[in-house]
């Protein structure tokens, strides 16, 4: 059975040893029989979805088009993804990019299994926010900054009873180990 995973965190360029541990991860995610799922952003997402070269890869795209996400990622190698999924200009604010975010945060969320968090800001905390609302076994890769720091202070004092739904690792490999096993 092909799980879902969804990659989720920094759409921005990290630290050398941050991007290096999105690259293992991806390497990891070779050894599983699972389909990843990213917001088809640059950063740490794609950074795992490229080092994921065996794997099947959808991208949730936060615009309407090729054509404008070409312009939204141009130093990235869209054809990496074997499908995009963009926003559809039925949603009444699919030209408002913060909106659209959004949409794809909670489309690409609903679509995994489970997910795995590595650094990130505001759009990885709602993607974190869609995945324990939605009651799915979530990763936090340790050591890679941004919100994954903040986690577990956060559902300590908001929603304790949820952090049986996290799964905290430093190692690449046993946090997938522990998310497949998760998620079976």
């Amino acid at each position: 059975m092909e799980l879902r995973i969804g990659i989720f965190g920094s759409s921005d360029i990290e630290p050398p040893e941050v991007l290096s541990k999105a690259v293992h991860l991806g390497e990891v995610l070779n050894k599983y029989s699972v389909l990843l799922m990213t917001g088809a952003c640059s950063g740490l997402p794609y950074a795992v979805a490229a080092a994921a070269n065996d794997k099947r890869k959808w991208g949730f795209s936060p615009v309407g088009t090729y054509e404008e996400q070409m312009r939204f990622t141009p130093d990235d190698d869209v054809s990496i993804y074997e499908k995009v999924i963009f926003v559809p200009d039925t949603f009444p604010y699919h030209k408002t990019l913060s909106a659209s975010k959004k949409y794809r945060n909670v489309v690409s969320t609903a679509s995994c299994d489970g997910g795995i968090i590595l650094g990130g800001k505001w759009g990885t905390l709602n993607e974190l926010s869609n995945l324990i609302d939605m009651g799915k076994p979530i990763g936090i890769l340790l050591g890679t900054g941004g919100i994954v720091d903040e986690v577990a202070a956060l559902v300590d004092r908001l929603d304790p009873n949820k952090k049986a739904l996290l799964i905290f690792e430093e190692d690449p490999e046993k946090l997938v180990q522990q998310l497949v096993g998760e998620i079976k």
